[in-house]
Formats: structure tokens, sequence, C-alpha cells
């Protein structure tokens, strides 16, 4: 199972283009924002461009522990968390490599400028929903059972222990 729950893992990262990035500050408090993901692998991690000047940046030097959680609503809405380690990069052939024209906006000098930095989640541990139907059949079935009296069942929930083992 966990091969198949890693591969489908694999799947649904590839759906997403933001994802909220959690971090502890040095005040104990988790802080959460928005993140667009630039690249994203179960077994090369999730990668972010930031600046390294931000809070973001701070709460990952202070404790690397971190998450994202991402959501997908429509027809078959997906949940899924990833936590793990977060890596500050400051190789340039690593950003030179990874640099998006649309990172223009941000990083006026490009891949060159100096605060530019990459933050690098290498994922541990990982937990999904995505259920199998569509959103008309879970409301019909759901109709159903409030009819029949009987139970809606949620969608089961993966999760995947995705530390490197010693």
């Amino acid at each position: 199972m966990a091969d198949a729950g890693i591969e489908e893992l694999q799947q649904l990262l590839q759906q997403f283009d933001t994802a909220l990035l959690t971090t502890r500050g040095g005040d104990g408090h988790f802080h959460t924002r928005p993140m667009a993901l630039q690249a994203r692998s179960v077994e090369d991690g999730l990668w972010f461009a930031t600046s390294e000047r931000t809070a973001k940046v701070a709460d990952l030097e202070n404790d690397a522990h971190c998450g994202v959680a991402l959501y997908q609503g429509g027809h078959t809405p997906t949940y899924v968390s990833v936590s793990g380690t977060g890596e500050l990069v400051h190789d340039r052939e690593t950003i030179r490599r990874m640099w998006s024209p649309s990172w223009k906006a941000w990083f006026p000098d490009g891949p060159e400028q100096s605060d530019l930095v990459l933050i690098r989640l290498h994922p541990e541990h990982a937990e999904f929903v995505h259920p199998r139907t569509g959103k008309l059949q879970v409301l019909f079935t759901m109709a159903r059972r409030l009819v029949t009296h009987g139970r809606q069942e949620p969608a089961p929930k993966v999760e995947l222990d995705l530390a490197p083992q010693p």
C-alpha cells in the first residue's frame, strides 16, 4: 500500500500551484502564508522561492520543522498535508536551474539577486484525503443515506511515513 500511496501522493502534488507553508516563529506561534510551489516531488521535496529577509527564513533558521497544506475544491475535493524539515538553499547554480521568469516581479535582478533563496521541504510525513467519486455522487449518496437513515462515511485518509530509514 505504501508504494501505491506514494504514487498517488506524487500525482496529487502535481495538481497544485500554491501551498500554505507553515513555520514556527521564535515566539512559539505557527505562522502560515501562501507560497507558489516551484517544484514538487515526494523524493526531491517541495521547493519555494523567497527573500532571505523574510520572517519565514528566520523561522526556519530557528526551527527547521515546517509543513504545507494544499486544498482543492471542485467536483472531487482534495486535501494534502506534508510535513518535514525545511532547508535553505543558497546555491546559485540550483537557483539558476530553477529560475522562472514569473519570479521577476519579486526578484528584478533575476537569479543573481543576492537575497533570493530557495526553501526545500524534505517530506517526512504526508496525509491526504482524495475522494474517488465526484461531488454529485457524494451528494446523491448523502441524500440516499438521509432517506434510509444510513451513515455517510467520510473519504478515507491516507497517511505515509516518508522519513528516511536508517
